[in-house]
C-alpha cells in the first residue's frame, strides 16, 4: 500500500505529529510512506492566473513531485491543528492548489487525472474547543477532493490541547483509524 501523508503543522514532534505516528505504527513496515509536511513543503498560493482553466497543470511547478506522489498513493491522511477556524496558511495554499482539477473536469470536461480512487482520513488538533473549525476543515476537504477522485471516509477531532496534553484514549482513536484502509 502507498500512503501518502500531510502534516499541516509547523510543530516536529507536537499533537499531529504525535498523532500521525500512531496511525501509522498500525499500518505493516511494507507499506510505503510518503511524508509531506505542509510548512516545509511552503506551497505558492493561487493567484487565479488562469492557466488551469484553458491548460492542464498549473503555472506553478512547485507541487509537481507533490501531486505525482497523490496519484500513486492509494490511500490519503491529513493531521493538520485548527487557526482561526480552518488550516494553518501552507495547507491552505495547498488545498487552493488543487483548483486546477475543478478547472479540469468542470471548464474543460476532463476526468481527474489520477490513477484510483483513494480514502482519506483526516485528524485535527485545536487548543480550545475546535468543533466550529474541524467542520470547516472537512467541507473544505470534502470540496477539494470532489474532483480529485478521493473521499473522506472518517475524521477525528482532539479538542483542548492547550491545557491538557493528548491522552493514550486520543492516540488509539488515532490508531483505530486504520480500520478504514
Amino acid at each position: 500500500m502507498n500512503l501518502l501523508v500531510i502534516n499541516g503543522s509547523p510543530r516536529t514532534l507536537g499533537n499531529c505529529d504525535r498523532l500521525l505516528s500512531a496511525l501509522l505504527s498500525e499500518f505493516p513496515r511494507d507499506c510505503n510512506v510518503k511524508r509531506f509536511d505542509a510548512f516545509s513543503l511552503n506551497p505558492a498560493a493561487c493567484n487565479a492566473c488562469g492557466y488551469c482553466k484553458a491548460s492542464e497543470g498549473c503555472s506553478k511547478k512547485d507541487l509537481e513531485e507533490f501531486l505525482g506522489y497523490y496519484n500513486e498513493s492509494d490511500a490519503v491522511i491529513i493531521a493538520t491543528p485548527v487557526y482561526n477556524y480552518t488550516v494553518p496558511a501552507p495547507m491552505k495554499a495547498l488545498l487552493d492548489r488543487f483548483q486546477r482539477f475543478y478547472e479540469a473536469k468542470n471548464r474543460r470536461g476532463e476526468e481527474h487525472a489520477f490513477s484510483r480512487p483513494k480514502n482519506a482520513v483526516l485528524i485535527v488538533t485545536a487548543g480550545c474547543d475546535g468543533r466550529v473549525g474541524f467542520e470547516i476543515i472537512k467541507k473544505q476537504l470534502e470540496g477539494a477532493f470532489e474532483n480529485m477522485d478521493t473521499t473522506l471516509v472518517a475524521s477525528m477531532l482532539v479538542n483542548s490541547t492547550d491545557t491538557k496534553p493528548l491522552s493514550d484514549f486520543d492516540l488509539q482513536k488515532a490508531k483505530d483509524l486504520r480500520t478504514y484502509f
